[in-house]
């Protein structure tokens, strides 16, 4: 049986509802029931307005009294109004979000686009109320949502997207404050809106879930005091979707400042609070650096030795984000002077995995996933005392051949192999975003970005280049985008369904039978410390950018993960070896 209604009533004139052919209860429920309703203006269906109310009939009429400008303007002649047993006060704030979020993100002007969608298509873009889990949300989303969408929604016209699995891919949905917290992020954000004189590390594996927290940190900070001066610092690829998504819950007035560090250090404001999204990419002062990053140690901060301890002068708070396995190149801030910049801070961790969801029916968890590709690249490091890290996984993640496993490997025709399995997953699954990934074992050079005649890849009769864009690489509208080969640099921080991942030389296997980098294979020259850096203390460091640009790319897959060893047999016998794999 439906767990929820619907009643769709027609607007004549300015308010007038026709009412007539009511039954005695449905009238009750429009006057004193929980309900959440959807204005339109049917004509050209773009205007369109959610809400929820206890009294729905009284708060049409407030609608109209004319003192909401919007509809006055907005013609609206069509309404459905959604009861359900299971709206509660919770619930309604839920799906009143989400219905928001979902309508924004399905009213993109191009499909390729995550974040854009014209000022004119929902009316009302609220912060609403800060939603925190409650018992009946599952069957919220099984029962009311995805029936709702998908059965009335989409065939009357209401929305464009015909699945609402269509529309989780889109960064907006993904990474907004609609999203569920866990009792440990709820804890950490209580905790940190009501210690207003601590700093922060949010310390976390990648797809545990630090972004989203971010998101919901800023609402909540927002939301109790307005008048909290707030910088969010971003990298360059997330920052135009970190604005769109606090702008569609109405968080866009001049106390929140969205930006890369450069530009929040450039400003030379202060503020209340300063929160890092991946703070493991901060800036260090070098001569690896772009000279606007370099540009910033002047004045105040020209003692300063990275962008970290820049920012740190500019707060009265300061909240980072941090994945010690994420530092990628020279240019980041070191291990070492992190260490030194938070030594007084409060470090928090993140121990639940959100991104990677394991095959149904299995025996091993993502966790078992993520704990053996830390033990395959860093067990003899040093570094997994630093991470959230569980030698006790379950191998079997690594073991399993079913054609529905979450890993597996090809031992001939890497590139070939890999394409044909993202396809493959492609024709069942449209909405999927799918990509083959590699190390940087290839040359590369900027001019070539946007010429398709240059590729970089060569296999047999297959021909594919880098990705041509670093800046959102993921939605680019070009023919060849999926073909594109995806480097760390177009993919850190991004979800991707199935991810195909080359192993290149410039992985190798030392005289002791540990792995070690070949230099000479790897093909980015900003990712190497020049001849005079390089010490054995780099060298160290250099090997670890490595090891972390293969974790990053291992870790970007929600739905499976399949790798294929490009000029690199080596590395498979001591996968298999590590792993315990045969």
């Amino acid at each position: 049986m439906s767990k929820y209604q619907i009643i769709e009533l027609k607007i004549r004139g300015k308010e007038i509802l026709n009412l007539d052919s009511l039954k005695p209860k449905e009238l009750n429920a429009l006057k004193n029931g929980n309900v959440i309703y959807l204005y339109r203006k049917s004509k050209n269906n773009k205007i369109k307005y959610i809400g929820q109310s206890k009294h729905f009939l009284k708060r049409h009429s407030q609608h109209y009294s004319g003192i909401e400008e919007k509809f006055n303007k907005s013609k609206f002649d069509n309404v459905l109004v959604v009861l359900s047993s299971l709206f509660n006060g919770s619930a309604l704030d839920d799906v009143e979000n989400q219905l928001i979020t979902l309508f924004i993100a399905d009213n993109s002007k191009s499909r390729n686009q995550d974040i854009g969608y014209d000022t004119d298509e929902l009316i009302n873009r609220t912060s609403g109320n800060y939603v925190n889990d409650y018992k009946e949300r599952e069957k919220i989303a099984s029962e009311v949502m995805i029936p709702l969408w998908e059965n009335v929604l989409y065939p009357n016209g209401w929305v464009k997207t015909k699945t609402l699995n269509e529309l989780r891919n889109k960064e907006l949905v993904k990474y907004s404050p609609i999203k569920t917290l866990t009792e440990q992020q709820v804890d950490i954000i209580t905790e940190i809106s009501d210690s207003r004189s601590k700093n922060y590390v949010i310390n976390g594996d990648a797809g545990t879930g630090k972004t989203v927290l971010l998101t919901h940190l800023v609402a909540k900070l927002l939301t109790s005091n307005s008048h909290t001066r707030i910088a969010v610092v971003v990298q360059t690829n997330w920052e135009k979707t970190a604005k769109s998504i606090f702008r569609v819950f109405g968080i866009n007035h001049s106390n929140l400042v969205i930006g890369t560090s450069t530009k929040i250090i450039s400003s030379g404001e202060n503020f209340d609070i300063i929160i890092v999204d991946e703070a493991h990419k901060l800036s260090r002062r070098g001569n690896k650096q772009m000279a606007s990053f370099n540009q910033v140690y002047q004045g105040r901060f020209e003692n300063e030795t990275n962008h970290l301890d820049c920012l740190n002068l500019m707060t009265n708070q300061l909240i980072v984000m941090y994945d010690v396995l994420q530092a990628i190149r020279p240019a980041n801030i070191s291990r070492k002077n992190f260490k030194k910049a938070t030594l007084a801070f409060e470090y928090k961790y993140l121990t639940t995995q959100f991104r990677i969801q394991a095959p149904e029916g299995k025996s091993y968890t993502s966790d078992d996933y993520i704990n053996g590709i830390k033990y395959l690249l860093y067990k003899d490091t040093g570094l997994l005392e630093e991470t959230n890290f569980n030698p006790n996984f379950d191998r079997e993640v690594f073991r399993d051949i079913d054609k529905d496993a979450y890993f597996g490997y090809y031992t001939d025709q890497p590139l070939k192999n890999l394409i044909n399995w993202i396809e493959d997953d492609r024709n069942f699954h449209p909405q999927h975003i799918n990509r083959v990934l590699s190390g940087l074992v290839e040359p590369w050079l900027m001019k070539e970005g946007k010429d398709k005649n240059i590729t970089h890849f060569h296999e047999g009769k297959i021909r594919r280049r880098w990705n041509s864009t670093q800046e959102n690489w993921v939605n680019i509208d070009e023919d060849d985008a999926e073909d594109q080969i995806g480097s760390v640099f177009a993919v850190q921080g991004i979800d991707l369904n199935k991810v195909g991942v080359l192993i290149g030389n410039d992985l190798k296997i030392d005289s002791d039978g540990k792995l070690s980098v070949e230099i000479d294979n790897f093909h980015n020259v900003n990712g190497k410390f020049s001849k005079d850096d390089f010490t054995s203390e780099n060298e160290f460091e250099f090997k670890i950018f490595v090891l972390n640009i293969y974790y990053v790319l291992l870790t970007r897959g929600i739905d499976g993960i399949r790798i294929g060893f490009w000029k690199n047999e080596k590395f498979k016998d001591y996968m298999e070896k590590t792993l315990d794999i045969k």
